[in-house]
């Protein structure tokens, strides 16, 4: 009887103890990653329709007038996963953060960079209107921004 009893325990914790809370994912490395949470001052970008440009456009001129700022931009993927990207303008120099985990067939990783400037380009293959870090101190990273 004692065996059975142990047993069912021992099921009931392995069982329980398998799920994941609802707002964490695992993520290649083993550790948990939140869930993200929309903010109203996220910039986000899903498929080329911008939501709060306004708030990117004064970003943008903060950097210009070298001002510091910092501000978030959420692009979904096609499959709906949110990519974070982190810019913080100190004054002098950009300070960017792309948080690939919760992209189900992306790289699933954190890319840090450091950069002198963002730049506007218009008229590109991949959108009319592209915003990219210029100056950076990796060559091997994404310098996009904003598309669209």
């Amino acid at each position: 009887m004692r065996k059975s009893i142990m047993a069912g325990l021992f099921l009931l914790f392995c069982v329980g103890g398998c799920e994941e809370p609802e707002d964490q994912m695992e993520t290649e490395v083993g550790k948990q990653v939140g869930a993200y949470k929309p903010v109203e001052t996220d910039v986000v970008n899903t498929h080329g329709n911008i939501e709060n440009m306004e708030r990117f456009e004064e970003f943008y001129k903060n950097v210009g007038d070298d001002v510091e700022d910092r501000i978030r931009i959420v692009t979904y993927t096609e499959e709906g996963d949110p990519i974070l990207h982190d810019l913080d303008y100190d004054g002098n120099v950009l300070h960017s953060v792309r948080d690939s985990r919760r992209d189900t067939f992306g790289s699933g990783e954190i890319v840090e960079m450091s950069c002198e400037n963002i730049e506007y380009i218009q008229k590109r293959k991949m959108a009319d209107n592209i915003y990219k870090l210029a100056d950076c101190d990796r060559k091997d990273a994404d310098e996009n921004v904003l598309w669209y």
